[in-house]
């Protein structure tokens, strides 16, 4: 008898998030609320870790963290094992905040100190550096499918070019692309925080507690969900938008981590033990999804055995 396999299951959506008590934690994004979501709180790291900011996995699921005290970038294992660390800039102590990995394992930090861009291959060599007169105080920044970097700005008003320009775009060979209607030029002197890409769009977390959406060309798109002081930006498989927040959307001054849908309807918060700063998405597959596959590699094999045998 044959066995039907439908598509695999869904996976199991690991949030990660760095906290202001140099720790990070995950949770079970899966569970139906608030406190369902809270209650599967697992720390993930809490060595090697000075003021953790920005977090990025690997195809390997290895986790990069940017540490903005010592302005080095900690790099742990699936499981939270240390692997190492990789010094950003001996010239300044402090400073790194953002990061991100492109398509070929690279990864990107960004320093709001030295007000640069570096680039790492994944064995934790320094391949590259962006360092654009008017980038100012970077801090979180995110990837496009085709490998363009996107830089959001705590400080964008030192900038010889005049003008407000919240967030930067540059191609894979670092420079720096001029387009249409740049992005956060519509949204006044705001500091950007954290930017995340969802169905083509670009989110960035801003710091009068709004959420702005931007077109693929960079046009303004509209304010999405409305968080206090948010800082960390993330989507799940579902499309659901997570933020790290000093409040949700009723109260201020409280460390938590909010669930809005895709169109910034807030559904749920939860508590974290300490200040979050930035949040990201790592996906587990569902461990019946390997049952699945290993049954039915192991009927592929019974029936080829049974038809080799007919014939001999």
């Amino acid at each position: 008898m044959l066995l039907a396999f439908d598509a695999p299951l869904p996976a199991v959506d690991m949030l990660y998030v760095s906290l202001g008590n140099n720790t990070i934690v995950s949770y079970d994004t899966t569970g139906n609320n608030g406190s369902t979501i809270a209650a599967s709180v697992a720390t993930f790291a809490s060595t090697n870790l000075n003021s953790p900011q920005g977090l990025a996995f690997d195809s390997l699921g290895n986790l990069f963290v940017g540490n903005y005290g010592n302005n080095t970038i900690s790099k742990f294992g699936r499981t939270g094992a240390y692997l190492g660390n990789i010094n950003n800039n001996t010239y300044y102590s402090d400073g790194t905040v953002g990061m991100a990995i492109d398509s070929h394992g690279n990864l990107f930090a960004s320093n709001s100190s030295d007000n640069t861009i570096r680039k790492f291959s994944n064995s934790g060599l320094q391949i590259g550096e962006i360092s654009a007169l008017n980038l100012s105080g970077p801090l979180g920044i995110t990837l496009d499918s085709a490998d363009n970097l996107y830089v959001a700005m705590s400080n964008p008003y030192h900038k010889p070019s005049g003008g407000v320009t919240q967030i930067l775009k540059f191609d894979e060979f670092g420079n720096q692309v001029d387009f249409g209607s740049r992005f956060g030029s519509d949204i006044g002197t705001l500091g950007d925080k954290a930017l995340a890409f969802n169905s083509g769009y670009l989110f960035a977390t801003c710091s009068n507690s709004a959420v702005y959406r931007y077109g693929p060309f960079g046009g303004y798109d509209g304010t999405v969900g409305f968080v206090w002081n948010p800082q960390g930006l993330a989507f799940d498989s579902s499309n659901n938008m997570y933020i790290a927040s000093a409040g949700d959307n009723v109260r201020a001054s409280t460390f938590c981590i909010s669930k809005l849908d895709s169109n910034g309807i807030f559904i749920t918060s939860w508590l974290v033990p300490a200040i979050p700063r930035f949040i990201a998405f790592q996906l587990v597959p569902e461990p019946s999804t390997y049952a699945l596959a290993a049954i039915a590699t192991g009927v592929m094999a019974y029936l080829a055995r049974r038809r080799k045998a007919r014939t001999t």
